[in-house]
C-alpha cells in the first residue's frame, strides 16, 4: 500500500518549527509495509488545506494528516477535510462528554471553543484520544481511508501505534514489512559510486538509491514482502553485493568523524590538529562523533592566516603546520588544512596534509568558502584522508 502524508500548520511552512512527526510516521508505516509517496506541508489557510486534501484523497489509497484539531481559530483540518471528502460536520456527543471528563481531570474548566472539537465529518469514525484534548477520526470507504492526527507528537504517536496500525493491519490486512538498509560511504563521488551498482539501481526489487551530504554519500536499500525472513534476506544480499563493489569507500554507520576515531582508537594512534580556518572544520567535525574524543585527540592549534597566500604556500605552511602539532603534542599523526588566497571566481584550495612515522600524504580540495557547505567537504576531505591512511 502506498500513502500519502500532509502536515498542517503555519508554524511548519514558516520553519519555525521542524515537522518531525512525518518523518516518524514514514518509519513506522514502513514497519507493516505502507510505502510514503509523498509528503505536504501547508499552512493554516482553509482553501490551501482543502485542495491539498482533496487532491491526495482522489490519488491515494491511504492519506494521514497531522495538525489543527485544536480549539482555536487557526484550526481548520476538520473543516477541511469536511469539503475535501464532501461531508458535512457532525457533532458526537460522546467526544464532547469525553474532552469534558479530561478538563474535569485536570481540574480545569473547559473553554467554550472546545466544543468544536466534537464535530467529525459524517460518516467518520470518531477516536477517542485519551492523550490529549483532540480526537481523531477515520474516514473508511474500503477502497481508500483519510485518518487525520493531533500534531503534538506524542498524541500522534500513541494513536497510531493504537488506532492506525491496527486498523491497517486487521481491517486492511496488511502483513508485508519494508525493511531499509543504509550503507555509508567517503572518498568517492555521486556519480563514480553511482556507477558501480549502476544495474542495482535500475533494478526493480531491492530499489537502490544514493544522496549526498558534503561529500558524504548514503546507499538506500529497501526491501518488501509478506515473508519478513525472505525480505531481509534478499536485502541482505543486495546490501553484500553493493558493500563488495564500493568496499574501499565503505564508513562506519554513525558517520565518518566516528568511524575515524574509532579507526584511532583500535590501533592506539593519536592526532592532532592545525587549522588555518576560522570554523576549524576538522577539529568541529570530530567533535560531533559519539566515540570519545579526548581519547584520541592531543591538541588542536587554531591559527588562521594573517594575509592570503597562493596554492604554493599555503601547502607549505599546511607542510609545517601538520608536522609542528604532532611534534608539539608527540601524537601519532598530525593534520592540516590552510587556505589559499581566494580567486576571482569565489573558489579556493584548501590544501590538507596528514603527516605521520614515515607518512606524508596531501590532498587539495576546491571549495566556495561562502557556500553553507565549505566546511562540511573540507571536514570530509580530511577525515577520508586519515580513514585511508589508517586502513592502508
Amino acid at each position: 500500500m502506498q500513502a500519502e502524508l500532509i502536515a498542517i500548520g503555519t508554524e511548519l511552512t514558516l520553519g519555525t518549527t521542524v515537522d518531525t512527526n512525518s518523518a516518524w510516521l514514514a518509519r513506522t508505516l514502513a514497519t507493516v509495509g505502507v510505502e510514503v509517496q509523498r509528503v505536504t506541508l501547508v499552512a493554516d489557510d482553509i482553501g490551501a488545506i482543502t485542495e491539498v486534501i482533496a487532491a491526495a484523497w482522489q490519488r491515494s489509497p491511504l492519506v494521514l494528516c497531522t495538525g489543527g484539531l485544536g480549539p482555536t481559530a487557526d484550526d481548520l483540518t476538520r473543516e477541511a477535510v469536511a469539503q475535501a471528502t464532501k461531508r458535512p460536520l457532525e457533532f458526537h456527543q460522546e467526544l464532547f462528554d469525553g474532552i469534558e471528563a479530561r478538563f474535569r481531570s485536570f481540574g480545569r474548566t473547559m473553554s467554550e471553543s472546545n466544543r468544536q472539537q466534537a464535530f467529525v465529518p459524517m460518516g467518520a469514525r470518531p477516536v477517542p484520544n485519551a492523550r490529549g484534548t483532540a480526537p481523531s477520526f477515520i474516514i473508511d470507504e474500503g477502497a481508500r481511508a483519510l485518518m487525520v492526527f493531533p500534531g503534538v507528537p506524542s498524541e500522534m504517536k500513541f494513536l497510531v501505534e493504537t488506532e492506525l496500525l491496527p486498523f491497517l493491519r486487521n481491517e486492511r490486512g496488511l502483513k508485508s514489512v519494508l525493511l531499509v538498509r543504509s550503507i555509508w560511504l567517503s572518498g568517492t563521488s555521486e556519480a563514480e559510486a553511482g556507477e558501480l551498482i549502476a544495474d542495482l539501481m535500475q533494478a526493480a526489487y531491492p530499489t537502490v538509491g544514493i544522496s549526498a551530504k558534503a561529500a558524504q554519500y548514503e546507499v538506500r536499500i529497501s526491501a518488501h514482502g509478506e515473508d519478513p525472513a525472505q525480505v531481509e534476506a534478499d536485502i541482505e544480499a543486495c546490501a553484500a553485493e553493493v558493500s563488495r563493489r564500493l568496499e574501499r569507500f565503505l564508513m562506519d554507520r554513525d558517520g565518518l568523524a566516528a568511524h575515524v576515531l574509532r579507526r584511532l582508537q583500535q590501533q592506539s594512534a593519536s592526532l592532532a590538529i592545525y587549522e588555518g580556518l576560522r570554523g576549524a572544520p576538522i577539529y568541529n567535525g570530530l567533535r560531533s562523533a559519539k566515540p570519545d574524543l579526548a581519547q584520541a585527540l592531543r591538541g588542536v592549534t587554531i591559527h588562521p592566516l594573517d594575509q592570503a597566500v597562493d596554492r604554493e604556500a599555503a601547502e607549505s605552511l599546511a607542510i609545517a603546520g601538520a608536522n609542528t602539532v604532532r611534534n608539539n603534542w608527540q601524537a601519532s599523526y598530525g593534520i592540516a588544512a590552510v587556505p589559499a588566497q581566494i580567486g576571482a571566481d569565489g573558489f579556493t584550495d584548501v590544501c590538507i596534509v596528514l603527516v605521520g612515522k614515515d607518512l606524508q600524504r596531501s590532498f587539495t580540495r576546491r571549495v566556495e568558502l561562502k557556500s553553507d557547505d565549505a566546511l562540511g567537504f573540507i571536514t570530509t576531505a580530511a577525515l577520508d584522508l586519515i580513514r585511508r591512511s589508517l586502513e592502508a
